[in-house]
């Protein structure tokens, strides 16, 4: 049985992260001690030239709103009650992935196969968390 799980949802698709939470529930429905650790990865700015126009603070900002988005999502889609753990971070999807899962000691990572809807396969950053985790990974399509 899983107790911890961490959920990868991607708020610019919130049917899929619907999606996700529902499989999570589905999967604890039983399980009164679930804690659900749902994080949302917000990829930093790489690219300097477009970096050079952005505000100096522009990165926290868009941290601040994805965590206000995430709890708006996580209230509307968890039942009262849930153990909910809201996470965003900032960095590399797969790397923060895999360093949340092992520093919250997660039983199961749940995520999908893809962000892209019409995707056949499996996109780099989910390949990338099974590949270097000791986790067990439930991948959805």
């Amino acid at each position: 049985m899983y107790n911890k799980l961490l959920i990868a949802i991607d708020l610019n698709d919130l049917k899929s992260a619907k999606y996700v939470v529902d499989t999570c529930l589905a999967l604890t429905e039983h399980n009164p001690d679930a804690v659900y650790r749902v994080v949302t990865i917000i990829e930093p700015v790489d690219d300097s030239f477009i970096a050079a126009f952005l505000p100096k603070n522009f990165d926290k900002s868009v941290v601040e709103e994805a965590n206000k988005a995430l709890h708006e999502f996580t209230k509307a889609n968890f039942p009262e009650g849930s153990k909910v753990q809201h996470i965003v971070a900032h960095g590399t999807i797969y790397e923060e992935i895999n360093r949340i899962a092992e520093e919250k000691s997660v039983d199961l990572i749940v995520m999908l196969a893809s962000s892209k809807p019409e995707a056949k396969g499996l996109s780099s950053n989910t390949v990338k968390v099974a590949r270097n985790t000791d986790k067990p990974v439930l991948i959805l399509r």
